[in-house]
Parts: structure tokens; sequence; C-alpha cells
């Protein structure tokens, strides 16, 4: 049950007092009204969000009733308007219903017709506005606008995204995992003509050839065991927009072939079906692989390849734009922290870095998620930060001069590191992979201090 915002306008004193009752105890907020007028007037002065819906009796002493049912829709067409007492015959509600009303109410009315209706409706506003609020998600996710870089070389990769998106030409994205390859795709389809329609994504990697073949072309009941019913494949509901295929590099050479039909001729059949369907889509693959070479190996069809080349993109790795590595951190800082505010210091910038992202992205956002739940008093420091983040800066060993004690030669390591980290104990440390108090010792030992600037 979910409880909404109803008006009800009903000049019977006994039928309105029997909907405020019963619809009161299901926790609906109510507002009454005797006269039709009054009920316009309200809503053409509406300023606070408007109701679920209006309950209206069509036998109102100031207005008629088929007319305020037409009024109401006029001003508001996306409300549900329910008309009581009004209709004896069938033909009478039919008109109600062309006329606007969602569905229609006789008397005598029973709690139970009531509150079903009234849940129904209100349930549906519900997923309506959950579904706005996705796709408005979703749109905001992906707009073109909201991609957070400041480096030229993703710059110029962004750049030619949104040229080419004016185009149905076949895009091929190339680039390591997590470096961002979805995001310019989906940058291509959200800057074309076909931004209105669906965005849909496949990881072709993630799939055996069976089950990829059936997410992409569908099947009709009985293709296969536990195919209990027909099922739509991505292509079709693909269908006016973008289809995004990541990791094109590793389907079998059958699905190839079938996948250069659907490119060639915008046609394709599902799986244990006979019957040609048709699609409008356009393309956009991924791969982190080296498909040329993939062509000369025999791996990959030299025709499809071509085909999915019309336009190549290549997204450079996080090390090699280390000016975005700031800006993305704080992106999921913000994403993750919601309304708390964070900050990262600068020695823990400063490590984010110097690393090299081997995981790119989607390893920079880990490792933010992970600071963020383990951040203290505001703000991300190095302790929150992943031991690995240290490990792979370690700094070479100096060379020894002649004659070097291995104390004086520990000595010197010690200080270079200290040094190195701005005199960060902890990060120290783990370089070093020794205990905090062992480092304490050492510095004592050494009589290691930091220097005065």
């Amino acid at each position: 049950m979910h409880s909404g915002k109803i008006y009800i306008c009903d000049a019977d004193q006994n039928s309105l007092r029997f909907l405020e009752n019963t619809l009161k105890l299901q926790g609906h907020q109510l507002v009454c009204y005797s006269q039709g007028n009054s009920l316009l007037q309200a809503l053409e002065e509406q300023k606070e969000p408007l109701p679920d819906l209006i309950l209206i009796d069509m036998h109102l002493p100031d207005i008629n009733g088929p007319d305020l049912l037409r009024r109401i829709k006029r001003l508001h067409p996306q409300l549900h308007v329910i008309p009581i007492n009004a209709f004896a015959t069938v033909r009478g509600a039919i008109e109600a219903i062309k006329q606007g009303a969602t569905d229609y109410l006789l008397k005598p009315i029973t709690a139970n017709e009531l509150n079903s209706l009234v849940d129904k409706l209100i349930e549906h506003n519900q997923l309506v506005s959950e579904n706005r609020s996705l796709k408005a998600e979703i749109r905001r996710r992906f707009d073109p606008e909201q991609v957070v870089f400041k480096s030229p070389a993703f710059g110029q990769v962004f750049e030619l995204a949104q040229k080419v998106a004016a185009s149905d030409a076949s895009i091929l994205i190339m680039g390591e995992s997590g470096a961002g390859k979805e995001i310019i795709a989906s940058t291509i389809h959200y800057s074309s003509g076909r931004r209105e329609q669906r965005f849909l994504t496949i990881n072709c990697a993630a799939l055996t050839d069976t089950l990829l073949e059936s997410q992409l072309f569908g099947h009709v009941k009985g293709a296969f065991t536990g195919a209990v019913g027909s099922q739509c494949g991505l292509i079709e509901e693909a269908d006016r927009g973008t289809l995004f295929l990541d990791e094109i590099g590793d389907i079998s050479p059958g699905l190839q072939a079938k996948l250069l039909r659907v490119l060639q001729e915008k046609e394709f059949i599902p799986v244990g079906s006979t019957k040609v369907r048709r699609a409008n889509v356009r393309f956009v693959a991924a791969t982190n692989k080296d498909l040329q070479e993939e062509v000369r190996l025999g791996n990959f069809r030299e025709d499809l390849y071509y085909r999915l080349n019309v336009v190549s993109l290549q997204v450079p790795a996080l090390r090699e734009r280390p000016e975005d590595i700031e800006p993305l951190a704080n992106l999921f800082i913000e994403k993750f922290a919601g309304r708390d505010k964070l900050q990262l210091t600068k020695e823990a910038l400063s490590l984010l870095n110097c690393y090299s992202w081997p995981g790119n992205v989607r390893e920079l956002e880990n490792v933010i998620e992970m600071a963020v739940i383990l951040a203290d008093n505001g703000v991300i420091d190095v302790e929150q930060l992943p031991p690995k983040l240290t490990s792979d800066q370690i700094t070479p060993m100096p060379t020894p001069k002649a004659g070097m004690t291995l104390e004086e030669v520990e000595k010197l390591y010690i200080e270079q590191i200290y040094r190195e980290t701005g005199y960060h104990k902890l990060r120290t440390s783990q370089i070093l992979d020794i205990a905090r108090r062992t480092l304490d010792r050492k510095l004592q030992q050494y009589n290691i201090q930091k220097e005065s600037t």
C-alpha cells in the first residue's frame, strides 16, 4: 500500500464523509472541495506538487460534471481523474474515458473497491516518477557535459567523439580496460541524433557464446533447453538507438559472421527462428586487444574489422594523462561521500599522482570508494590509501660509496625515502616495508631529522 495526495470534490456530505474516512485510514493526504469551481481555482493557482489523483462527483451544484472533467484535463492532462456516480450505462462510462477519465466508480462504492483503485493509481504514479528519475540519472551520468577531464590527451579523443557522433558510421574504440571507453561510447550516443533513443551495452567477454548470441539476437520459445518463452535481443531493443559492444575482440568466429550480416544488411534472425527481422542500430565497439594483430593471426574476421573500424578512437591510459587524476578523484569523492565534505590531503594527492594505475580509472574509483569509507575528520590522507600505492613508488637503493658500512648505506637509504615522502613517517615505513616503531627507532638511531625550509 502506498500513501498519496488526493483531491476530492463532492457536494454530498455523506458521500464525502465516507471517502474521507476510508482514505484517511490508508494514510492518504486529502484536500476536499464541495464545489467544482473551487477545485478548478485551486488547480489553476497550483504551486505545490499536483495530487496523485482527483475524485469528482459528476452531479455538483455549480458545474456540469463532464465539463469539469474536460477543464481539469485541459489544465493538467497528466492528472488521474476518477468520476463518481455519473454513469449507469456502459456508454456513459466509455464517454467519460474518452473525455480523459482514468477510470470511474459507481455508487454505492465499497471500501475495498475504492482502496484497490486508489492504490493502483498511486503505485503507477510512483513507478512513473522512479522511471523518470532513473532516466534523468542515466542521462546525467552519460551527459557529455558532465565528463570530467583536464588533460589534452583525453580532450582530443573526447572532441573527436563529439564530431563523429553526427554520422551513423560504426566506431571502434581502443584502449586498456578501465580507461574510459564506455564514457566515450556514451558521449557518441548522447551527442548524436539518436540521443532520445536507447543506449544499450553488453560485455562480450563476460558471456558464453550461446548466451551472448541469445542476448544479442534474441530467441524464440524452445530454441534451446531453458528457453521457456521468446525473448527480444539487444539488437532489436536498440532499434533506432546505439548498441555498445564492449570487448568485441573476444567473440567467436560464428558470432562474428552473424554480426557482420547485421552491420551490412541491418537484418538478423533470432536463435531458433527462420524469420528475418530488421533493426536500425548504430554500433560502437570497444576492445583492449590489437584487432589488426588478431586479424593477422586469423582470430578476427578482416571484413568485420573494417566494418566496425570506419572511425577509430584511442583512449589514453590514466598514467598517460596524470592531469585527470585529481579531478576524477574529486568526482568519485563526491559520488561516494554524498553530502559529507571530504578533502584529499596534499600527501594523499601526491601519492595518487605518482601511482602507475594499471587498472586505470576503474582502479582509481575503487581506491577512492575505500578511502571514503575509511576517512576520518573530513579528510582522506595517506593512511586511507592502500599500501600498493606506496610499494609502486619504491626508490632504488642508492649506490654505496667505497668503504661505506652497512649501517651507513641503510642510513642513506632511509634518509632518502624520508625526504622524498615529504617526511611522512607512515608512507616512509610502508615503502621501506618496516613497522612504524622500527622506523622511529632508526630515525633516532641515525639522527635523521626533517630538514628546515
